[in-house]
């Protein structure tokens, strides 16, 4: 009984989701599963109608239950032909909106979670989740044909002869309750199969993507990757054949217990027909309401297995739902302020630790940065430095009392509108494959038709007379008159989103020039620090040339701020960046 409310609980909120967008159609469904429930036993009189006409060779009587027949089955037909476009258009329009709901989800999810690991496995169940409210909507409503059908079709056997109708109720609730009992083991190995699929889908996009074939090539790894390849799809593979079996093993008893059934009533019905009891008409109409009782009541335990199915999905996308609007809400629970910086930003004994490691990123880190100062913030890999820069603009939350803007925690602002004020050019950016406008117009999309400053930003990159087409260039892999960029232009594209923007109190910079050509990165550099003048900037980097440009250094190992100042006085101290700016000196001397 519990498990019932459990299935019920979450039909019923799928049903009413579905209702609540679009109430008209839902109306139109229903009534059409009335028509089509009410046309299925309808059939079996007109059967038993015409079979007994031809008995007795009753012309007059045949003809017009034929014609009847007819109309019944067009009426019946552009019912459902109408029903069924329009249930389709709404299934698609409320397929966008269940998309669109799960772009929201994704953009409320904070970001240290969403480069978890883990959450590629979680996104691709999600999205499999996420049509399981249209799914049980549907079935649903077919529950609710299937017992009118079962129910009429039921009661005419129980009429014609008890018996008969006792035996086609067991087996359908027989096969019914056999194929709820594999409800748990289908959602498990469902969950299974969609995990397991990232991993030979991102093998095999590895051996056919455009973007990999370079290193494929060139080291020769088609034969090493379509092993890996391979034997993730054996995995997944097998999965799918312990479901298989599952599903046949079900389909086959229950095809048994069907057959069985069959021939005990042709042998029940044949010898009342001998008797004179009932008539041939009478055994096409009995054999007819014996398929559609046995097969709808089967079909009502299919469809509340389908729905038990989707009730154990439903319930953990609503557990997911609930957890990130808890998390959103307990954000929102103090009023946020508008972000400022005007005149510093504080960081005190900063300590942060990724979800997924047990040592921290960054320790106790402590640091000030005034408004309007270039801060160069370099150290090697993994030192922690696109950490610090991601703490900083609030896309990671640090603990509470560890970041302050002008004395105002970063816990208590408005992140959206610190981000409206803040312009950050990330070292892995994305390559949009749209067009060159819209490459430009991510730094400020207010200024996607400000065609004269899109081209002012293009020229401060170098990259004016590049695009044979202007800013309508359409760029990547998604159409066929598409360019494709070097490295370096695209990072000059990337770079070039800073300057569309007059208002950013804080500019940030992730390895900014790391594809630049020397010349290039040079020039494009004194153009960054002319725009930026005035703003606070902060640039991460490997290279010790560009600190020297900055007021202060900040540098980092193994996640501690170890050096703190200005160029010469980091020299003087022969410490980590002392080491650093000599080593690459020697390249050039």
């Amino acid at each position: 009984m519990k498990s019932f409310k459990h299935t019920m609980k979450y039909a019923g909120q799928a049903f009413n989701k579905v209702y609540c967008f679009n109430k008209p159609i839902v109306w139109l469904s229903i009534f059409t599963s009335l028509v089509l429930a009410f046309q299925s036993n309808v059939n079996i009189f007109f059967s038993k109608w015409i079979v007994d006409q031809l008995s007795t060779k009753n012309l007059y009587w045949l003809l017009g239950g034929i014609v009847l027949f007819i109309l019944f089955q067009t009426t019946r037909l552009l019912i459902e032909s109408y029903s069924t476009l329009k249930i389709r258009r709404m299934q698609m329009s409320f397929s966008v909106h269940c998309e669109n709901e799960l772009v929201n989800l994704v953009a409320k999810t904070e970001l240290v979670n969403k480069e978890h690991p883990q959450y590629t496995g979680d996104f691709s169940y999600w999205s499999f989740i996420n049509s399981k409210y249209m799914d049980s909507y549907t079935t649903l409503t077919q529950l609710i044909k299937q017992c009118l059908i079962a129910s009429i079709s039921l009661t005419y056997l129980l009429y014609s002869h008890l018996y008969i109708g006792l035996l086609a109720l067991c087996v359908g609730v027989l096969k019914g309750i056999y194929d709820l009992q594999a409800v748990r083991q289908r959602v498990t190995i469902n969950e299974q199969l969609t995990r397991q699929s990232r991993g030979y889908f991102y093998y095999f996009d590895l051996l056919t993507s455009s973007q990999t074939q370079k290193e494929i090539t060139v080291f020769q790894l088609v034969s090493y990757f379509r092993q890996k390849w391979m034997s993730k799809k054996d995995e997944a593979n097998t999965l799918s054949m312990q479901l298989e079996k599952l599903n046949l093993k079900r389909q086959a008893s229950g095809e048994l217990l069907s057959i069985i059934s069959s021939g005990v009533v042709i042998v029940i019905t044949a010898l009342l027909i001998i008797k004179g009891n009932l008539t041939i008409g009478d055994y096409v109409a009995i054999t007819m309401a014996l398929s559609m009782t046995e097969g709808n009541i089967t079909m009502m335990f299919v469809s509340m297995a389908r729905l038990a199915e989707n009730a154990a999905h439903l319930e953990r996308i609503h557990e997911i739902e609930t957890n990130v609007h808890a998390a959103t809400q307990e954000s929102r629970q103090i009023m946020p302020k508008p972000f400022s910086f005007q005149d510093k930003l504080e960081i005190r004994n900063l300590t942060f630790r990724y979800p997924n490691r047990e040592e921290p990123a960054l320790m106790n880190i402590s640091g000030e940065i005034r408004k309007g100062e270039m801060i160069a913030i370099l150290g090697g890999n993994g030192s922690g430095k696109s950490t610090l820069i991601k703490l900083l603009v609030g896309l990671y939350l640090s603990e509470r009392d560890s970041i302050f803007y002008d004395g105002v925690c970063v816990h208590e602002l408005d992140r959206v509108d610190m981000w409206n004020k803040t312009s950050v050019v990330f070292q892995d950016f994305i390559k949009y494959m749209t067009d060159v406008r819209d490459n430009i117009a991510v730094g400020n999309v207010a200024e996607v038709n400000n065609t004269d400053k899109l081209y002012s930003a293009l020229e401060k990159v170098g990259l004016s007379n590049a695009f044979k087409n202007g800013l309508e260039t359409k760029l990547g892999m998604l159409e066929d008159n598409a360019v494709n960029l070097s490295g370096g232009q695209w990072q000059r594209l990337a770079l070039s989103r800073v300057f569309i923007s007059d208002n950013h109190e804080l500019v940030v910079f992730d390895e900014p020039t790391s594809a630049l050509d020397p010349v290039g990165e040079v020039s494009i550099m004194n153009e960054i620090l002319d725009h930026c003048h005035g703003k606070t900037v902060l640039m991460v980097s490997h290279r010790v040339g560009i600190a020297r440009r900055a007021d202060r250094i900040f540098v980092m190992d193994g996640g501690r701020l170890v050096e703190s100042g200005k160029h010469e006085d980091l020299l003087n101290i022969n410490g980590l960046y002392h080491e650093m700016w000599y080593q690459q000196k020697q390249w050039y001397d």
